[in-house]
């Protein structure tokens, strides 16, 4: 039990009757009026485990009613995709912020906002396209997801943008290699959750992460057999084992005629 966690008989809820969902409540403590977060030990095939959930009062002046439609008061923590919680965590860090008290370590509303974008953009709006690039302001975008648009720029190009939260899919290396605007390099991308950016011959690689490793919804827009070309004949080094630190790389075959064109850009 940290220091500020709060007795148990002097909460304002209890996990009674709920028990079997939620699990037994252990620990909670409040991060402003109403909303608290909550540990729960929870038996899963003999084993217990412990949950983590925000609990939101019926009463707290820090959640709107909009808020609230995203489900129960109880709210999977650690769920990235529960939008409910980013929603709840979001208005409860506004709260204050408008009431001037500290936010909890390492936390933002700028980060708030923009991985509640990704999650749950019907309350935050989608990924913003950016409006400058490593190369000048865009001359024109095309989108090929929330987060993720082809910028043409007059000096490099169509370059790939991909926002904060889905850069957190790619490997180390594929992060170090992007390019950033000078300010997100200066102050670290971590505070300012900006875009990486990407030329079309080194985009095949960061593509090729985000299509291996899950499910989405633009993958139909992407010429998987041109793909892999690319990365055969632009980055062939990315197949070596040591440049990762894998022992067992993806294997890659080449598609004799199709190509590199791995995605059809605007005329």
């Amino acid at each position: 039990m940290s220091e500020s966690s709060i007795k148990l008989e002097e909460l304002p809820f209890s996990f009674q009757g709920v028990e079997e969902k939620y699990g037994s409540l252990i620990d909670a403590e409040e991060l402003c009026p109403g909303v608290y977060y909550a540990s729960a030990r929870l038996l899963e095939r003999y084993t217990f485990l412990v949950a983590q959930y925000m609990v939101v009062t019926a009463s707290s002046p820090a959640i709107s009613p909009e808020a609230r439609a995203y489900g129960a008061l109880i709210f999977e923590a650690n769920d990235y995709y529960d939008k409910g919680q980013h929603v709840v965590r979001y208005e409860a860090h506004k709260y204050l912020a408008d009431h001037g008290l500290p936010l909890p370590e390492a936390e933002s509303l700028l980060g708030d906002r923009v991985f509640g974008m990704e999650v749950c953009p019907e309350y935050f709006g989608q990924l913003p396209v950016p409006t400058d690039t490593p190369w000048g302001p865009p001359l024109r975008h095309d989108r090929l997801g929330n987060g993720l648009y082809w910028l043409e720029t007059e000096y490099a190009g169509w370059v790939l943008a991909l926002a904060y939260p889905i850069r957190e899919d790619l490997m180390f290396h594929t992060r170090v290699f992007a390019a950033l605007m000078p300010t997100d390099r200066e102050r670290g991308l971590d505070n300012t959750f900006g875009y990486c950016f990407y030329p079309f011959e080194v985009s095949c690689i960061p593509l090729f992460e985000l299509l291996e490793y899950g499910e989405r919804d633009w993958a139909d827009k992407i010429d998987i057999a041109a793909l892999k070309n690319a990365i055969l004949k632009f980055y062939p080094d990315y197949l070596k084992p040591d440049l990762y630190e894998r022992q067992n790389p993806p294997s890659i075959a080449a598609t004799p005629g199709a190509g590199t064109d791995f995605y059809r850009f605007p005329a």
